[in-house]
């Protein structure tokens, strides 16, 4: 009887950790950061043809930080976590990425150089 108890504790455990989900491919735990995060969003909207917007892991988070392709512009970019905070300058910190990529380029995007899209 104990046998058969445990047998299907086990069972029902195996059962309820299993899951069809792939959260592999989520960043800030959504499936689209530029729609389901408002303050990426808006960030987005301020952007021109010269900037996008590159996703990383950085210590375990996700992160997000902007490329700015004009060669007539000096920039600093900044580097958020997922609610929008400041977590630094990019510079300092994008050593240490992990899956770093491209997350959002503009239509009109006028960046000639090769850009994972």
């Amino acid at each position: 009887m104990l046998f058969r108890v445990i047998g299907c504790m086990i069972l029902v455990m195996v059962l309820y950790s299993c899951s069809n989900d792939d959260d592999s491919n989520l960043i800030c735990s959504v499936e689209d950061p530029v729609e389901e995060l408002p303050w990426l969003n808006e960030w987005v909207a301020t952007l021109s043809e010269f900037e996008y917007i590159r996703s990383a892991r950085y210590l375990g988070d996700d992160v997000f930080y902007n490329i700015n392709c004009n060669p007539l512009v000096n920039y600093v970019s900044i580097l958020y976590d997922c609610q929008g905070k400041v977590i630094g300058f990019t510079g300092d910190f994008r050593g240490q990425f992990t899956n770093d990529q491209l997350l959002w380029l503009p239509e009109n995007s006028q960046c000639s150089f090769p850009v994972d899209r």
